[in-house]
């Protein structure tokens, strides 16, 4: 089973409530095994695939082994079967933020719970942390999961997909989680919220759902909704009624422009100024053996930002 979704939609929160589930047992990030996945469906080499995994900071955190004997599908299947081995689960999952159509080439018959935001939120969300340097850039991660979701849930039988809004995951848990149970094939367990005695994850909070209203200017939101169109309404979420926003090219140019300014203020306050100084001198020069020595040292300092539910807590891959 895969959940779906686009960064800050709310994934992680849901992960932890399904892998706190007796029943489930769910890894974290699993993005560089189906996009290591071509569009038409060929599989890497063995080789090729390790050179990919070497600098992956979810695969170098996940605790999952490398067995250079196998082949892709034997390698990735074997991944999810160590641990269902390790913990007993009846079901067994993996988070993917992009490359659903990719997934579909591995495992055809998979079952995929999609999970959307509202793309005002995430944007408000990305920004918060330094991931994009405007609303408008903020929601391209968004724009790009619900294509591919649009693109692949036709291909998917009814009874494999199951869309889940994060505004209801937060408002009404039980209700929500006791459907998504249901679709899995398991029952619903109260210790699905467990995880609040073991990570820094809090409780469902209906605040986080809407929160856009107060976090963003009226010109931010204004921005999303010109960059999302159509999409917004089609993902069940109603516009804020605001006049439409029409940019000149010149304008689009500025925003990008702003956009990795903030993006490079948003590095620095992550990782310092020696490390992202490092990290673009390296890509600069184009020297591969320097730019996987700093690589590792930009995937430590990541592990180490994350919250307790990324590094030593039980809901890691290798507990």
């Amino acid at each position: 089973m895969l959940l779906v979704g686009a960064e800050q939609s709310g994934t992680t929160l849901l992960r932890l409530m399904l892998d706190s589930h007796p029943e489930i047992s769910f890894a974290e990030e699993f993005d560089y095994a189906v996009n290591a996945i071509a569009p038409d469906g060929r599989f890497p080499t063995t080789v090729e695939f390790g050179a990919r995994l070497a600098l992956d900071r979810s695969f170098t955190s996940s605790g999952f082994r490398f067995d250079a004997s196998l082949d892709f599908p034997e390698l990735v299947n074997g991944f999810l079967a160590s641990r269902q081995r390790r913990t007993h689960a009846l079901v067994v999952g993996a988070t993917v933020h992009h490359g659903f159509s990719r997934a579909l080439h591995l495992w055809p018959r998979v079952r995929l719970l999609h999970l959307v935001r509202d793309p005002r939120d995430v944007a408000a969300a990305r920004m918060a942390i330094g991931l994009a340097g405007n609303p408008w850039h903020a929601v391209e991660h968004w724009i790009r999961a619900e294509d591919e979701w649009a693109a692949v849930e036709p291909s998917v039988a009814s009874e494999r997909r199951l869309t889940v809004r994060f505004g209801d995951l937060v408002r009404d848990h039980h209700s929500t989680l006791t459907a998504i149970c249901r679709f899995l094939g398991v029952d619903y367990t109260a210790q699905m919220l467990s995880y609040v005695d073991d990570t820094d994850y809090q409780e469902p909070n209906p605040m986080l759902a809407g929160d856009w209203r107060d976090t963003l200017s009226s010109r931010d939101v204004r921005l999303v909704e010109a960059r999302v169109g159509e999409r917004l309404a089609r993902a069940g979420f109603e516009p804020s009624g605001q006049d439409r926003l029409d940019l000149s090219e010149r304008h689009v140019n500025l925003l990008r422009w702003h956009d990795r300014a903030g993006r490079f203020a948003g590095r620095v306050q992550r990782f310092g100024v020696r490390l992202t100084a490092a990290d673009l001198a390296a890509r600069a020069i184009g020297s591969q053996p320097l730019q996987r020595s700093v690589q590792r040292r930009v995937n430590r300092a990541e592990i180490e930002l994350r919250k307790k539910s990324w590094s030593d807590a039980k809901y890691r891959t290798s507990r």
